[in-house]
């Protein structure tokens, strides 16, 4: 908004401008990742399976329970929901960029081109948004339904395997007393 022209590029790659700009771009990650969160939850539940879940208890137990069963599971769930988060906050970033890009073009370059050459970039700015934001949107949803049916999957795996481990404890047993 201010110009580019204006920047100094020395002052800018220095360690004291860099720190905060990390700093502050980090802390921004965080609040859109919460953001989106709030806004895809109740999308996040009604996507997950239905019928299926019917005896299994809610998704943070079944974590906890892989988590205490399987450390590797638990790491590739954990990958998943990384990735999954990843792309759920990209959908906002690529909305957010691509306003910043339209208003970094009207203000610094709105002056220089011809009606309808400003029209042509500003439609290629919205297309070539749109499209990221919409990728982002269905990987988003694809990788929740990975990791929805993951971690039920790998639940249910933990689960039987410690009810027939336990079932086959009490038969040795059994035979032992016997």
């Amino acid at each position: 908004l201010v110009g580019y022209r204006n920047l100094e590029v020395e002052k800018l790659l220095t360690i004291n401008v860099a720190l905060p700009v990390l700093a502050t771009a980090y802390i921004l990650g965080i609040l859109i990742d919460r953001v989106s969160d709030r806004i895809f939850i109740a999308q996040d539940y009604k996507m997950r399976p239905a019928g299926s879940e019917a005896d299994l208890p809610s998704f943070l137990t079944m974590r906890y329970y892989i988590l205490h069963k399987s450390s590797d599971i638990y790491a590739q769930l954990e990958y998943i929901r990384s990735r999954l988060r990843i792309v759920r906050a990209s959908v906002f970033n690529f909305i957010l960029m691509t306003t910043a890009v339209l208003l970094f073009v009207w203000f610094q370059f709105g002056k220089s081109f011809t009606g309808q050459n400003l029209i042509i970039i500003y439609a290629s700015i919205l297309i070539v948004g749109a499209i990221l934001t919409f990728a982002s949107y269905q990987s988003w949803m694809g990788l929740v339904k990975s990791y929805s049916i993951s971690t039920i999957r790998a639940y249910t795996l933990l689960r039987d395997e410690e009810a027939k481990g336990t079932g086959e404890e009490k038969i040795k047993k059994d035979k032992h007393r016997a």
